[in-house]
């Protein structure tokens, strides 16, 4: 499926690839409340695993309520409420910034490095937005 990326060789398993690009679709509205996620044998056919590596994904995704199943149509997102998913943004998004942490501590940068640089990135971003308009 053209919307899933899958490294095999990365070191994650696919299960935790797909699982987070399905999550991170949810929570940014690419997959809709009530659209259809394609089948288990549809997305192992088309990224090339095995079913049991999709529906672990989709199972994990269903037991933390983004997915729900229905007899005969298989998997939807689930309907949920709108402060959970900013909450679940902002914890998706801290997660993201302690790994970050994590990398540059390994390459001998900073928090404080790495806070100049988001910095700077969000000054060059709004400088680049004004310059558009």
């Amino acid at each position: 499926m053209e919307q899933f990326i899958i490294s095999p060789s990365s070191g994650i398993p696919i299960y935790k690839q797909l699982y987070s690009q399905i999550e991170r679709m949810v929570l940014n509205g690419y997959f809709t409340v009530g659209q259809q996620l394609p089948s288990v044998r549809q997305v192992a056919a088309d990224i090339d695993v095995n079913p049991m590596t999709v529906s672990k994904a989709y199972g994990l995704l269903e037991e933390r309520g983004y997915l729900t199943r229905l007899r005969g149509k298989g998997m939807v997102v689930a309907q949920r409420d709108n402060e959970v998913l900013q909450q679940e943004k902002f914890t998706m998004l801290n997660e993201m910034i302690r790994e970050l942490l994590a990398e540059a501590e390994q390459m001998g940068i900073s928090g404080n490095e790495v806070a100049d640089m988001i910095k700077s990135n969000i000054a060059d971003e709004q400088a680049n937005k004004a310059i558009k308009e």
